[in-house]
This record gives structure tokens, sequence and C-alpha cells, in this order.
């Protein structure tokens, strides 16, 4: 019979031996590097070390740490050293200090580098602009090497159908997809085999499809009216901020052309979507104030910033004359998942709190509050660098959590700095890569 299982005694990351190992409060992870690939995994709900797939993200680009410059100010010889030198005064010789543990960041980065190492740099290279769940990819990779030029030319086709071979080896090596010509891959998920679907898939980008949006993107892929193919067939790219107005059905019918060209040109949009919540949270707000003549349509992103400022004022009123009669007895406004930085960034422990936010940062935030009840997100005022307001989100596949939103005053985008600020706090408390 195996033991219980140990919690270990303080969290961690670790490479040795081939093999990535990450310690938990509730559970050890170990990875084994290529050409292996296994992961396993032990906790407090089995004893046993059991097969799974991370979600989380392995490889990342790799960036190597800067070195500190040597001083190259030589420091003139005093008294003192010409004593010493003579030997005047002896030192007794220092007992050897011991090392102290790397901080969780620096680990974590050694040891997800170190994993990296053991790909092949064809095969970093492949999976490195996914934002997470490579684990298939990597196991169609080891499988069938045919499919590194397959994932390298065609990202998002590549990984649509190493989610459908799902790992497994022997039908993967049986099947050799990565010698089959694209449109016939494109047969194998179903889609018509034709130039036009292979340029639509090798539009989108890696880094806006993941293991929570890959099987609703699929789904709307596959039957997409003619309107939605005649949408996406004039964008340049598909980037995070595109698909998520297009697989929310309000957003997508209120978001026009011009207006999701827009998007894909964004550089912002890329990695997390931001104008499908402003979207979504202008349509909501119209719905609460009852408004009399709503915008359901927004030809471009000057006309949606402009129609949010007016509705936003009006919600503001709304909320403030319902504040007194409005109170909610939530347990999970106490239950901030990641701790703040006094001064920095606090969390909103209560629904007052919440609606003071949004009264002093002019944003709908207050309506969010059947979110926090629900305990899929949670909302952290922000104070420096910039004043700012932050939803969280779990991600329902790896139980991770990301930034939703991270706007300043009226919704403007926050900048540079903060974004960065946010990003490092919450990296502190993830484990991926």
């Amino acid at each position: 019979m195996p033991r219980p299982f140990t919690p270990p005694s303080e969290p961690g990351f670790r490479f040795s031996e081939g093999k990535l190992r990450i310690f938990q409060d509730d559970a050890v992870i170990v990875i084994t590097g290529w050409p292996e690939l296994t992961a396993v995994r032990k906790g407090t709900d089995s004893p046993w070390w059991r097969p799974f797939q991370p979600e989380f993200r392995l490889v990342k680009p790799y960036r190597p740490a800067r070195k500190k410059r040597a001083s190259t100010t030589a420091s003139a010889p005093s008294d003192t050293d010409d004593q010493l030198g003579f030997s005047f005064f002896e030192e007794l010789p220092k007992a050897p200090e011991k090392p102290k543990p790397l901080p969780l960041p620096q680990q974590r980065k050694r040891a997800f580098d170190q994993f990296r190492f053991t790909l092949p740099k064809e095969v970093a290279r492949a999976v490195e602009p996914f934002s997470g769940d490579q684990w298939t990819l990597l196991q169609m990779m080891r499988h069938d090497p045919a499919s590194i030029d397959l994932t390298l030319q065609n990202p998002a086709l590549a990984y649509l159908l190493a989610k459908k071979l799902n790992g497994d080896g022997e039908l993967i090596a049986s099947l050799r997809c990565g010698t089959l010509r694209q449109r016939e891959i494109l047969g194998c998920l179903d889609f018509p085999e034709s130039n036009g679907a292979v340029n639509l898939f090798r539009k989108i980008d890696p880094a806006s499809i993941h293991g929570d949006n890959w099987n609703p993107l699929l789904t709307l892929l596959r039957h997409s009216s003619d309107e939605i193919r005649q949408r996406l067939g004039h964008l340049n790219a598909i980037n995070t901020g595109v698909v998520e107005i297009l697989l929310n059905s309000a957003a997508s019918e209120a978001a026009g052309q011009r207006l999701l060209q827009e998007v894909a040109d964004d550089h912002r949009e890329r990695h997390r979507a931001r104008m499908v919540h402003l979207v979504t949270n202008t349509l909501a707000m119209q719905d609460v104030i009852q408004s009399r003549r709503p915008v359901k349509k927004f030809p471009d992103c000057a006309r949606l910033e402009a129609v949010h400022r007016e509705v936003s004022e009006a919600y503001r009123q709304r909320m403030q004359r319902v504040q007194e009669v409005r109170r909610f007895s939530l347990k999970n406004f106490e239950r901030p998942p990641i701790p703040g930085i006094p001064g920095e960034i606090e969390p909103i422990t209560s629904p007052e709190a919440l609606v003071d936010e949004g009264e002093t940062q002019g944003n709908c935030v207050a309506s969010y509050a059947h979110k926090v009840e629900r305990g899929d997100t949670f909302i952290y005022r922000v104070l420096k660098p910039q004043r700012a307001t932050l939803s969280i989100v779990r991600q329902a596949s790896s139980g991770l959590w990301r930034v939703g939103e991270l706007e300043a005053k009226f919704n403007t985008p926050s900048n540079e700095e903060t974004e960065r600020q946010v990003a490092a706090w919450l990296q502190r408390y993830q484990i991926e890569a």
C-alpha cells in the first residue's frame, strides 16, 4: 500500500535527472523531459502516482539572464592592505556558508528553462508561441517528427489536430499526419479540403488558442456562416481579441467589420482580449439602465468607446441610487485567491468596496458581484504605479488565475509599467513557465 501523501515542507521547483519537479501544498508533479515526455502527479486526493496532461505552459521564449558588469574601478592600496600582505593580521578561515535557496520566481525560471533545454530546438521553437496547453503538441511531435514542420508552418491547424489525437502515441505514429497535405488534415477535422480553409487557419495566432477555447473555436469555424467566413477572410490576422469577440455571440453581432480589423491590428489584443469586454459591458449596462435608444452595433473602436463613456456615467448614477438598498452577503469577497501587496495591489473584499471602486474609476465593476459570488472572478484595486482596476479570472482547464481586465479610469488602457508589475505579481503564484 502506498504511504499517505505528505505535503512538501515548502513549495518549490527543481530540475534534476531529466525531470521537472513541482512541489505544491496539495500535490507533487513530475514531468520527464524529451524524449520520454511523461507527466505524473500525486496529491492529497490520491497517494498513487497518476498520469495527467499538464494544461499550464511548459515552454516560453528563452531569455538568458543578464550578467552584472564587474566594476572596472581599481581601489588604491591602503596601509591595511600592506599590513595584510605581511601577515600582520591573520584571519581564521571562515566556515563555508550554506547557500540560500533561490526565491520561487528564480527557481521556476531555472527549472522550466532546463526542461526546455531537453527539447530539440525546433520543437521548442514550434511550441513556444502557444500561451498554454502545449502538452498534446509535444506528444504529437515526439511520436510523429514530421509534424514539427506542420506546427511551424500552420500552428493553429497543428494544435487542433494534436487535441483531436489527444496524445495517443500509437495512433499518432500510425496515422503519420505530419506527412499529409494540410488540405487532407482539414478533411480529418471535418473541414472543407480547400486552400481558402488552409489560409484561414494560418491567420490564427497560436497565442489565441488554449485549452478553454479550442473546442468552441473549432465548432465555430466548422459551422460558421458565409458572413463570418467573409469577415475573417478580410482580416490580416486572427488574434486573441478577434477570437474572443467571435466566440461571444452578442459581441460578434455588435462588432462592425472595421472594429474587428482594428482589434486584429492592435498588438495589445494579441495575448489578452480587451475590446470584447468593452462591447459586452456596454451592452449589459444598457440593459440595466434600460436605455431608450440602446446602441446595438459599433462600427469602430472610437464609436464603442464614446458610447461606453456615456453609458458608464448613466450606470454609475443608477448604482449610486441603489447602493443603499442593495447589499450582498457573500463569503467569496472575504477570500481573495491571491494575496495583495498593501499600497500597490489590494483585494476588494466587500460589495460596498466594489461599488466604490466602480464610482471612483468610472467603470461597471460593481456589476461583477455575481461573478465574485461564483468564485471564478476576483477584483483588485491597483494603486501603483498607476491607478487601475484589475479583475483576475480562473481558467477552467488549468485552474490558474489570469488577468481578465486591467483598465485605468473610465476603462482606458493601463500603461505598460502597470501591465508589467501586475503580470510579475500574478506570476509569483503560478506554477507554469
